[in-house]
């Protein structure tokens, strides 16, 4: 099987100790006590990543990707429930699209895919004109231009018009200081991939157990306090787990103690300025301004006639994979820098994008 050097924004390269974990388990039964010990194990190393006051609140582990643990959070908010939603994003969009299939009310603060203008939600919260929101959700990182949104300060706003907080932080969960409990997160979702370096396949919800309580279920396979609950009396999810992806997060997680988040972070983001640096000395233009732009992922505009595919081909060809960009309007590619890269792997990526450069652009 090739291996290849992924620079797209998840999956992402994973230690040889977090793939090897999956061949370890063999054949299990899933219900046995000691997939309850891994997953009770998986649900306090969480707590304790992203959580100052974990007695506060439960780990929600759920067989999906990462959109399905935003569905589960946005199919069982109470009946009740009037959302403010800030888009910046193909993501934002996505649950969007959640609201209205399960009906909920809500309104769009669509700031299409540039930066967030703070003094814009404020003004929306201030003078909502029929009844008051009762949470607001966001995109931590939107992967699909790069940007990093500012959940402190929305978290603020949160918490000054008394809305609950619903965070998706697919891109930023395990490296950038997230306290769920200190930032008045009610829900925050991320996925066993990405920044925790683990495989997909688990779709994880962060949540204060008050919140839980108000709850309403519109489905059966996403209904989230249901399945908080049976956790809670069984150590068990509800539908079969995926045995071997759990027993590659559970590594993935102590392997992010080993590094700790600010040591990960500070990793992440001198990649991410290498890489950064290095495409615009070869003439590629950044989408997004370097304060507004995560440590994760830039997006680059294509040059006039720059061909993509070839450009693609050609990387993938020397081991290394990117990706296509994601925005609406205008051609842009992106490159990530997250999971188990080296500084050496991305010397050697550049010197293959410069010479790229020298034979075709």
């Amino acid at each position: 099987m090739n291996q290849y050097i992924l620079l797209n924004p998840g999956p992402a390269c994973t230690t040889d100790a977090v793939k090897k974990a999956m061949l370890k388990v063999g054949d299990v039964c899933p219900r046995e006590v000691e997939t309850g010990d891994l997953m009770e194990e998986i649900s306090n190393r969480i707590k304790s990543a992203l959580c100052s006051k974990p007695d506060d609140y439960e780990t929600i582990l759920l067989a999906s990707s990462g959109t399905g643990a935003v569905e589960s959070v946005i199919s069982s908010l109470p009946e009740y429930a009037r959302v403010l939603n800030i888009v910046n994003g193909s993501y934002g969009q996505r649950i969007d699209n959640m609201l209205e299939v399960y009906d909920i009310d809500s309104k769009t603060l669509n700031f299409n895919e540039g930066v967030i203008d703070i003094s814009k939600v404020e003004e929306e919260l201030k003078n909502a004109n029929y009844s008051s929101f009762t949470h607001i959700s966001v995109i931590h990182c939107e992967t699909t231009t790069g940007v990093i949104n500012n959940i402190h300060e929305i978290s603020e706003l949160a918490m000054k018009y008394g809305c609950e907080l619903i965070v998706d932080a697919m891109s930023s969960a395990f490296a950038y200081p997230i306290d769920v409990y200190h930032d008045e997160i009610e829900f925050l979702c991320c996925s066993s991939n990405k920044l925790v370096q683990g495989m997909a396949g688990i779709g994880i919800v962060l949540a204060k157990r008050t919140s839980l309580e108000k709850c309403k279920a519109r489905t059966v396979y996403l209904d989230l306090k249901s399945q908080a609950d049976y956790f809670t009396k069984t150590r068990q999810m509800r539908f079969t787990p995926p045995v071997q992806i759990l027993s590659a997060l559970v590594v993935a997680l102590r392997e992010l103690e080993i590094e700790g988040i600010e040591n990960r972070y500070k990793r992440y983001q001198k990649l991410n300025l290498m890489i950064r640096s290095k495409m615009e000395t070869l003439g590629f233009k950044p989408l997004i301004d370097k304060e507004n732009n995560s440590i994760v992922i830039t997006s680059f505009v294509e040059p006039e006639r720059f061909d993509f595919e070839k450009f693609h081909a050609y990387l993938k060809d020397r081991g290394f994979v990117i990706y296509p960009g994601k925005v609406s309007k205008g051609k842009t590619f992106r490159l990530s820098n997250i999971g188990d890269i080296k500084e050496e792997d991305i010397i050697i990526f550049l010197n293959y994008v410069e010479s790229y450069c020298k034979e075709n652009c």
